[in-house]
């Protein structure tokens, strides 16, 4: 029996004119997510960051698990030595990552930081450049403030809600 308004496997339903008008409605639409299944044809098309991801690959990481002590009489304060200064962890607010992907200082290679230490910076100010899933994000301040550290390195991976720059 010949279907022959069935695609062949090596066949196509969309032409790529067709897919990129699609990617133009996803953007004018503010649409992340488009899925089309045709038989044995699929398409699935994303754009922008994704969440859903990010969601599923946090979900699947191992989870901590702490085990209750006994409990002590007398517990002296921690005290910082000279392999854990104190000053390590953010003490001010921080510009954190709102994604997984690989931060970018610059807009390119060899051009001038978004933001150094001791710039002030707005809320929507651009601070840093994400790329995630070869999607450039920039990555804006929500407070004002001074930049006191940077928290992150140029060019390395960061993880959801990991601290980038700290602001005094």
């Amino acid at each position: 029996m010949d279907d022959s308004n069935s695609p062949s496997p090596k066949e196509s339903l969309l032409d790529l004119q067709e897919i990129r008008q699609i990617v133009d409605l996803m953007a004018q639409n503010e649409l992340t997510f488009f899925n089309l299944e045709v038989g044995a044809f699929k398409i699935k098309l994303r754009r922008g960051s994704d969440l859903e991801a990010a969601k599923d690959l946090l979900s699947a990481m191992p989870v901590a698990t702490t085990v209750a002590a006994a409990p002590v009489a007398a517990v002296a304060p921690p005290v910082a030595t000279e392999r854990e200064p104190a000053s390590a962890a953010p003490v001010g607010q921080t510009i954190n990552s709102p994604m997984v992907g690989t931060l970018y200082r610059s807009s390119a290679p060899g051009e001038k930081s978004y933001v150094n230490v001791g710039d002030t910076v707005d809320e929507g100010t651009t601070v840093c450049i994400i790329e995630a899933m070869k999607v450039m994000n920039e990555i804006k301040a929500e407070a004002r403030g001074t930049i006191a550290r940077v928290l992150a390195e140029d060019g390395k991976p960061v993880q959801y809600g990991q601290p980038l720059f700290e602001l005094k």
